[in-house]
This record gives structure tokens, C-alpha cells and sequence, in this order.
């Protein structure tokens, strides 16, 4: 219950789409924008699963990657299931959502835009990029640079988001 209710808790405190050409030269964001688009199997189609290897990922990324399943149900909107959440992630915000909805991970406020944001990369099927500040247990406020990587199967249908949230500090 008090995991619930630490999830519940949880707020984004802002966020503002941007630019990849914004981020700056080596960024973590752009080192998985990078990866991502070197294991699609052509321009035309994008990357799923089964392309991804985690361990093709430079170590220093993967702590800040967490991967979410695109839930879809019928007649409901979109929700995301957190498959893994990286440890720089978990110790960023001082929680571990894996295998939590999103729409129960953030709170009433931040829910709609959290889930807006992950609905815009599925269904444009292309990656967004995001400037955001998050709370953080022990430092208070964090701005973390974020993207979100939208991945297919069948090269067409997202079913999964391949994610970064990095602190601005390590960006």
C-alpha cells in the first residue's frame, strides 16, 4: 500500500517538448537516438523488440533507458507498462515502477500530460524529445533531458517505447 501511494505521490513539475537539435553534442538522448536508429532493418520501418540487445547499449546510457509496453485495450485510450526501469531512473525519482501502469505510476495532475506525450510519439510512430523537471527526494528538484523512442514489431504498429531520462547535469 505504501508503494501505491508513493506512486501516487509522484509528479512531473514541468516539461517542454524540444528539438533534438537542442540537446547538446553527446548526449545520452542522442547516444540512444543513435542506437535506436542503427537497429531499425530499413529507413521505412522501425526497430522492435527483437532488434533491441541491451548490451549493445554504451553502460553508461543503460542505467538512464527504461523500456514501456504499449497497453492497448478496447475502447480505452492508450496506457504504458514500465518492462524495466533503468537504475539511474530508479535512484533519479527514488521509486522502481517496473511492471506498473503509467496511468498509475503518476498522479492525477501529471497523468494526462505524461500519458499525452507517450500517445504523441505512438501515434506519429517518431521520436520526441522533452526538457522536464521531476522531484527528487534528497536534492528537491531535478531537470532531466528525456526521449522517447517508438518501437514496432512489425515495423508499423508501435507496440513498445524504448525511453531515456537523464539529469540535465549529465546530459
Amino acid at each position: 500500500m505504501a508503494a501505491a501511494k508513493k506512486y501516487a505521490e509522484f509528479q512531473l513539475l514541468s516539461a517542454d517538448p524540444v528539438d533534438i537539435d537542442s540537446l547538446p553534442a553527446g548526449s545520452p538522448v542522442l547516444q540512444l537516438h543513435d542506437y535506436w536508429r542503427s537497429i531499425a532493418p530499413t529507413r521505412a520501418l522501425l526497430p522492435g523488440r527483437q532488434h533491441l540487445d541491451p548490451l549493445d547499449i554504451d553502460p553508461q546510457v543503460m542505467p538512464w533507458v527504461f523500456l514501456m509496453d504499449v497497453v492497448r485495450r478496447d475502447g480505452a485510450p492508450l496506457d504504458y507498462r514500465y518492462r524495466l526501469v533503468g537504475t539511474g531512473n530508479v535512484g533519479l525519482v527514488g521509486r522502481d515502477a517496473t511492471g506498473e501502469l503509467a496511468s498509475a505510476v503518476f498522479n492525477r495532475v501529471d497523468a494526462p500530460f505524461v500519458l499525452d506525450t507517450f500517445d504523441l510519439t505512438v501515434e506519429n510512430a517518431a521520436p520526441t524529445y522533452w526538457i522536464a523537471t521531476v522531484p527528487n527526494d534528497v536534492i528537491g528538484m531535478v531537470t532531466i533531458h528525456r526521449g522517447l523512442f517508438p518501437m514496432a514489431r512489425d515495423g508499423r504498429t508501435v507496440d513498445m517505447l524504448l525511453c531515456i531520462a537523464v539529469p540535465r547535469s549529465l546530459a
